[in-house]
């Protein structure tokens, strides 16, 4: 088998200066794949951007968490405060607390994949912001948001543990002891991603997860990551940004953004991707090549 790998760039839409990071990161570097937040005015820079780099697959990161909806605020009552914006840091304990309308939280969602089918975009995949989705109230939504919308692919939470490490196995199962709600947690979603497939959704064989979730900043762990990338289909996500205003008042990972543009671009990521053997893929791959593995069975 191949070794083929999915580098999705998470939060087009999020901030302009996303928007830069991620577009110098395709243009320069080995990203083969977006997600957008598509509830932020800076979203609408994505019609040009897809014109500019039709090659990459491009997903929603469907977002009930931060910032503001698409739809009216009267529509969606229950997701937003008083001042029309989503309830952020407030929001898992509200939807665990059955206090976020389900009916609402699909309806929004749903208008954030349209806003991006308006544009004229083939969406490829749905992912979603903090990976919210996989509470148990709200992965339901998320299923029937694929199907509603006739979206194939998803990204997985199959987890390739410590996927940086020099001894990634070993290292996972020693995290894992120290972490036992962890394991827990990770062998919910592993569950998840099953009742996903029956369902007919399409993802990758893992996601590689590295010590400091999200952090690729760091060019040798990355590199480490990179040899550690098993047959099959793997999918990774990073978040290249040129870091603003906007980007610090919503989140806590800021900064090595900037840093990630450099490690998506630079030469010792493009030799250790050809020297691992490494086939840098989109979603739209993933999907052909998944039909053809139905197929054949």
């Amino acid at each position: 088998m191949s070794k083929c790998l999915i580098i999705n760039a998470d939060g087009f839409g999020f901030t302009r200066g996303i928007n830069r990071g991620i577009e110098e990161a395709v243009a320069r570097g080995v990203i083969t794949s977006i997600s957008v937040n598509a509830n932020f005015d800076a979203a609408d820079d994505l019609p040009a951007f897809v014109k500019q780099f039709p090659h990459i697959s491009v997903g929603v990161h469907v977002n009930p968490v931060v910032g503001r909806p698409v739809s009216k605020p009267s529509e969606v009552p229950s997701l937003v405060n008083a001042q029309g914006e989503f309830h952020y840091k407030d929001f898992a304990r509200r939807l665990m607390r059955k206090e976020i309308d389900l009916g609402e939280l699909a309806f929004e969602l749903s208008a954030q994949i349209q806003r991006v089918r308006d544009w004229g975009v083939n969406i490829s995949h749905l992912d979603s912001h903090q990976n919210q989705h996989l509470y148990p109230r709200y992965f339901p939504v998320f299923l029937a948001l694929l199907k509603q919308h006739n979206i194939a692919c998803m990204r997985t939470h199959a987890h390739f543990m410590l996927a940086d490490s020099r001894h990634p196995r070993a290292d996972a199962w020693r995290f894992y002891l120290c972490h036992p709600y962890r394991f827990l947690t990770h062998s919910w979603t592993r569950y998840e991603m099953g009742i996903a497939r029956k369902n007919g959704a399409m993802m990758a064989d893992r996601l590689m997860s590295t010590q400091h979730t999200g952090d690729k900043a760091i060019l040798e762990r990355w590199l480490q990551l990179l040899r550690n990338v098993p047959d099959g289909w793997s999918e990774v996500f990073c978040h290249p940004a040129y870091p603003d205003d906007d980007l610090r008042r919503w989140a806590t990972y800021v900064e090595q953004r900037r840093i990630e543009i450099d490690v998506m671009t630079c030469k010792e990521t493009k030799d250790e991707i050809k020297r691992c053997g490494i086939e840098l893929k989109n979603f739209h791959e993933l999907r052909e090549a998944k039909v053809r593995q139905q197929s054949l069975h």
